[in-house]
């Protein structure tokens, strides 16, 4: 997970580096109320409580091993995730239309103890790899404030490991999903350099927040 996230930020720095170098002699297109358009746009987003979608069994399995232990010796521990992390692209030939890939992650982890001694027997890890193209519409655009909503759907690739209370691996599974992400309402502060929070339902966040680069 810091992996992803430490090359999306640098992946975010360089492509923010080019595009003001390719911006200098760029003509702005100017609109009402100070507005100016911008045709690409890239993202990286923070996100809150994300859909796990093989919780609720959406997800097509492969597995490639057996349980060792019945699940009647063993209970669950509490059901975590980490947040959801996203870098996105966005395209926009219009003010209101704007339509692009998000590349997201979430990482979800449960342990497993045994009923007679409630001793650490095994812990499972979840990551989802999320790729979602997304349409967003714009229906209301200022100098420095853009509201709006975005609906994506895409390919998830979940893969899963499940190790002993040693940490040597036990299980392999790898699965696909459908992850979707639906956003009824955003807003956006700023110019080309800006912020946004977004009240959203889906695979990678059900809150998000994140800053982004207009060019």
């Amino acid at each position: 997970m810091k992996r992803f996230i430490f090359l999306s930020i640098a992946l975010l720095i360089a492509v923010v580096a080019s595009a003001q170098s390719i911006n200098e002699t760029k003509p702005l297109r100017l609109g009402p109320d100070g507005y100016v358009h911008y045709d690409h746009e890239i993202r990286l987003t923070v996100g809150a409580s994300p859909i796990d979608h093989l919780e609720y069994g959406w997800a097509i399995w492969e597995p490639n091993s057996e349980l060792i232990h019945p699940d009647d010796f063993l209970y669950n521990g509490a059901y975590k995730n980490s947040c959801g992390y996203a870098l996105s692209y966005m395209y926009s030939p219009r003010k209101w239309l704007s339509f692009g890939l998000y590349v997201g992650y979430t990482g979800w982890w449960q342990s497993q103890f045994t009923n007679s001694t409630s001793q650490l027997h095994s812990t499972n890890f979840e990551h989802h790899i999320m790729f979602v193209p997304t349409v967003r519409f714009s229906y209301l655009n200022r100098r420095n404030v853009r509201l709006y909503s975005s609906v994506g759907i895409g390919y998830g690739l979940c893969l899963e490991r499940t190790k002993d209370s040693n940490g040597a691996l036990t299980q392999s599974y790898k699965s696909a999903f459908v992850p979707v992400q639906f956003t009824p309402i955003g807003v956006s502060v700023g110019r080309r350099l800006y912020g946004f929070a977004e009240l959203t339902v889906g695979s990678m966040a059900n809150l998000s927040a994140g800053i982004g680069f207009r060019f």
